[in-house]
């Protein structure tokens, strides 16, 4: 819900696309940077899943790892990410990000600009959220649930 000020609303309300089908990864869509001038996205990686090496010319790409493990990439340095971990990936960097895991990695991703990420993931499949996101972004998984 947008309010005079104030964008509202729950992930589960939110769209959720792979970029194409093929992908392992997904994104909830909480912050469309066709309204604002930055996408905030939870991306869900399958087991093994990666993102192709990408970088974004003006954009800088912060990353809060929310549940799993996994790793990033900048510029061919690696750095293990887990639960609570966070990186911020300046623009002209070449980066990537696995999950090195057992099980999904959740990662929330916020692209300030846009650079147009919003109309990529949206031109993607419509993609659906299994119950296993759902405890584990509604934190059931964590208290043990």
């Amino acid at each position: 819900m947008l309010t005079t000020g104030m964008l509202a609303d729950h992930f589960e309300n939110c769209p959720v696309h792979k970029i194409s089908a093929q992908d392992s990864n997904k994104f909830i869509i909480l912050c469309d940077g066709e309204k604002f001038p930055f996408v905030s996205v939870v991306e869900i990686f399958d087991e093994g899943g990666k993102t192709p090496p990408n970088e974004h010319s003006a954009a800088y790409e912060y990353f809060y790892v929310i549940a799993g493990e996994g790793k990033a990439t900048v510029d061919g340095e690696v750095v293990a990410i887990r639960q609570g971990s966070y990186f911020v990936v300046s623009p002209g960097h070449m980066h990537e990000v696995e999950n090195t895991g057992v099980g999904k990695l959740y990662v929330l991703t916020t692209l300030i600009p846009d650079e147009n990420f919003t109309a990529l993931i949206r031109s993607g499949p419509e993609a659906s959220l299994d119950d296993e996101d759902i405890r584990v972004l509604t934190g059931l998984r964590l208290r043990g649930a």
